[in-house]
């Protein structure tokens, strides 16, 4: 697609059979407006009001708009949307976010993340280059944020 300032394809990982897969951007992008837009309908399709904020049924995504990225307007916001724990009752909700994340994920070639589902075991997603894999990260459960950081920057360093 790489029109209207998409990536073209979000990108969905179900942690409990542990598969990714790719939908189109464009099924959404000239109806719904933005990450949040775009995130809100596919909520509205896939998840029933009776699914809990914590039941692997229910969605998180991880949503790009069309400016993030854009480096003439310094674009760098993005969504995280779902339902919510923390609201009561649960309800759909989002978080809007700055920073260089979105930005990355857009030129990794992927305008969001889709995730639902349940793993067995702590695992961590990778999308690098247009690719996403989801990786065991047992050897890595209760250790602190700069210890994971650096071994999971050594395991991935090109």
């Amino acid at each position: 697609m790489a029109v209207y300032g998409y990536s073209g394809e979000i990108l969905r990982v179900d942690l409990s059979s542990g598969k990714t897969s790719t939908m189109p951007t464009s099924d959404y992008a000239s109806r719904f407006l933005g990450g949040r837009g775009i995130a809100a309908k596919i909520y509205w399709d896939e998840v029933s009001p009776a699914v809990g904020a914590l039941d692997p049924d229910n969605r998180l995504l991880f949503m790009t708009g069309p400016l993030c990225g854009f480096p003439g307007l310094s674009g760098s916001r993005w969504a995280i949307c779902g339902k919510s724990p923390a609201t009561d009752p649960e309800s759909f909700t989002y978080c809007n976010l700055g920073g260089s994340w979105g930005a990355h994920l857009k030129f990794a070639g992927y305008d969001g993340v889709v995730v639902h589902g349940a793993s067995d075991k702590p695992v961590y997603i990778l999308v690098e280059d247009g690719n996403a894999s989801i990786f065991d990260e047992s050897h890595l459960w209760g250790k602190g944020n700069i210890d994971t950081r650096r071994a999971l920057k050594e395991a991935h360093r090109d």
